[in-house]
C-alpha cells in the first residue's frame, strides 16, 4: 500500500508555511501524495473565521488514518503543540510516524530540544540540519530531505 504523507508541523507564520510548501513540492516530485494541513484548513474557513472544531476533527482523522503516514517537523526549542498531539494520535492509531529536525543547534546524540516522547517505538527519526545561506541551495536541500523521508516511508511500506 502506498502511504499518503500527512505533513504535520507549525503552519502559522510565513516561514513555516513556506517550508511546508517546499517540502510538499519535493515529496510530490518523488510521487508522494501529500496532505498539507494549512491547505486542508481552508475547507473550514467561511471568509471571516475558521471552524476550529471541524479543523481539529479533520486533523485527528488524518493523523489516525492507516492510509497515511504522519511526517512531523519537530524543530525549535519545543515541538509545535498541535504537531505533538497529531504525533500521539498517529502513534496510537497506526503505530508509526516519522519525525524530522532541520534545526542545526543540536545533534541526535545530544538532543536537547526534542521531547523524549517523540522517540516512541516505531518512530523513524531524521536529522537533516539546514545550513543553506543562498537561494541557489534551497532546492537541493528540500530534494535531499524529501528523499530521506521517502526512503523511510518505503521501509515502512
Amino acid at each position: 500500500m502506498r502511504l499518503r504523507v500527512y505533513l504535520a508541523g507549525g503552519l502559522f507564520n510565513a516561514g513555516e508555511r513556506l517550508h511546508n510548501l517546499r517540502l510538499e513540492q519535493a515529496l510530490k516530485t518523488l510521487g508522494r501524495e501529500v496532505i498539507l494541513p494549512q491547505r486542508e484548513a481552508l475547507r473550514f474557513f467561511n471568509g471571516t473565521i475558521f471552524d476550529i472544531p471541524k479543523i481539529v476533527e479533520d486533523c485527528r482523522l488524518a493523523a489516525a488514518d492507516p492510509a497515511n503516514i504522519l511526517v512531523a517537523n519537530v524543530d525549535g526549542g519545543d515541538a509545535d503543540s498541535g504537531t505533538a498531539v497529531e504525533y500521539g494520535i498517529a502513534i496510537t492509531a497506526t503505530g508509526r510516524a516519522i519525525v524530522y529536525r532541520t534545526d542545526f543547534r543540536t545533534a541526535p546524540d545530544r538532543e536537547l530540544g526534542l521531547n523524549a516522547m517523540f522517540r516512541a517505538e516505531k518512530t523513524s527519526f531524521i536529522y537533516k540540519p539546514c545550513f543553506f545561506t543562498e537561494l541557489a541551495q534551497v532546492d537541493d536541500y528540500y530534494r535531499e530531505l524529501a528523499q530521506e523521508i521517502d526512503e523511510d516511508i518505503r521501509r515502512i511500506e
